[in-house]
């Protein structure tokens, strides 16, 4: 049998081949939440995101229906699911033009920064964990 050497076209259609898959790659990374969004239409528990903050500890971001959870886990810990309020999550420009609306319909009310009877957030973040681990403390 005689060997043929690899022709010219036959080169070009593989380059071509390839061109063809690494772009379809970068199309689907680019946009992947569109298609996710098209193939699981049927699917009521989708997952968004997972985040590690330390190797024992993961907040996970779920979407049920049209709702968001946090789901936090850690080790030696019963995980815990709280929802997600969508007013946090609006963008910072949305943010800036509900300030300036705000300030524009009632330019005469007074600014309420800090408002007395309303407790820190940290303060309350710190009673919500010695709540869910009574072990927790600054003694050891």
């Amino acid at each position: 049998m005689q060997i043929q050497d690899i022709s010219l076209t036959q080169i070009v259609i593989v380059l071509l081949f390839l061109g063809v898959l690494i772009l379809l790659q970068q199309l689907l990374k680019n946009n992947k939440f569109s298609f996710q969004t098209t193939l699981n239409k049927k699917k009521r528990i989708r997952f968004i995101d997972d985040f590690g903050l330390s190797n024992s500890e993961r907040v996970r971001l779920i979407r049920v229906d049209d709702r968001e959870y946090l789901h936090f886990s850690a080790k030696g810990c019963s995980p815990t699911v709280i929802l997600h309020e969508r007013s946090a999550a609006v963008g910072t420009k949305e943010n800036v033009d509900l300030k300036r609306f705000i300030e524009a319909k009632a330019p005469n009310r007074p600014s309420e920064k800090h408002p007395k009877d309303k407790q820190n957030i940290l303060s309350d973040a710190i009673s919500n964990a010695r709540k869910m681990n009574p072990k927790l403390g600054f003694k050891k």
